[in-house]
């Protein structure tokens, strides 16, 4: 039975019971997913699949939902599944022009940890495919994909230097695979040179000095749309069980200056609003990104 604390929505209240003790009830799983006022402001939100920022909306709110422990369990979450995956599936890896040339490494990324969450092992295996065998984790390693999007749309995700959002989500990716089924070959290596890449970047800095890599990874927000930021890099960081890292140090010192004096840390920063459901309110004390962060520094060990 989970107890139910007034203050947090139900979804939350399901999420913090999967990390703390272990698998609920199903009637218990099920009413919390039927009574959260997230779930169903996220379910209420209308889609159109004709255009790529109609696809990218309904990504967006499938990537809110797998956040929250057996959101696959809805039925309405399969149908949104089953259009997401119809509508971008191109054989290697996913587009939302569903199209071969218009695979980005963020999106693919997060289609296919859409797919691992839910259940959906062998459309997540596309993904993981495409990130081992065509997106670089490193300065000036070559990518023979033939799609000109990774190259040139949004600035191109591969260049002298990967997008980092991209490579934060892809090595976020082949971590939940990994976790959920097993091995693939090539997987492992190429998560460990992901895993090197976060900390030759220390999480959040350029390579060889200081100074942030960009804004929006030093902003708190929680879930993550297309962006990535400090708190999905360390949460990635902490399943794979390298937060006790020296390189890690400087970027949990960061997140600890962020929090409130009560206690809380707040959103401060919403990703294209049309397209998106809040789960926290901006600069107010966040139960979510609360949770997320507390989850993250339950890892690390006092020094």
């Amino acid at each position: 039975m989970i107890n139910e604390e007034t203050q947090l929505d139900s979804a939350l209240q399901l999420k913090k019971y999967v990390r703390d003790i272990g698998c609920p009830e199903s009637a218990d799983i099920q009413h919390c997913l039927e009574n959260s006022a997230v779930i169903a402001k996220i379910l209420a939100e209308k889609i159109r699949t004709d255009t790529f920022t109609g696809l990218r909306k309904l990504e967006f709110l499938l990537a809110e939902l797998s956040e929250i422990p057996f959101f696959e369990r809805l039925e309405t979450v399969q149908v949104m599944l089953n259009t997401l995956y119809k509508q971008t599936n191109v054989d290697e890896g996913f587009s939302l022009t569903g199209k071969q040339n218009g695979v980005l490494a963020c999106h693919n990324a997060l289609c296919t940890s859409i797919f691992i969450r839910a259940g959906k092992k062998e459309w997540a295996e596309q993904g993981v495919r495409w990130i081992i065998s065509y997106f670089p984790f490193d300065r000036n390693e070559p990518s023979n994909w033939q799609g000109k999007d990774l190259f040139q749309r949004f600035g191109g995700c591969v260049g002298n230097s990967p997008c980092y959002d991209g490579v934060v989500k892809s090595v976020k990716a082949l971590s939940e695979y990994a976790e959920k089924y097993g091995e693939l070959p090539g997987l492992r290596t190429k998560l460990q040179q992901g895993l090197d890449y976060f900390l030759k970047h220390r999480v959040i800095f350029h390579q060889n000095n200081d100074e942030y890599l960009y804004d929006d990874l030093i902003t708190l927000f929680y879930p993550y749309p297309y962006r990535t930021n400090i708190i999905e890099a360390l949460s990635v960081l902490k399943t794979e069980k390298l937060l006790d890292r020296p390189e890690c140090q400087a970027a949990l010192d960061y997140l600890k200056t962020k929090q409130r004096s009560d206690g809380f840390w707040q959103a401060e920063k919403i990703f294209m609003k049309s397209s998106w459901v809040p789960f926290d309110a901006l600069k107010k004390p966040g139960m979510w990104i609360t949770d997320e962060i507390n989850w993250i520094f339950s890892a690390v060990s006092s020094r």
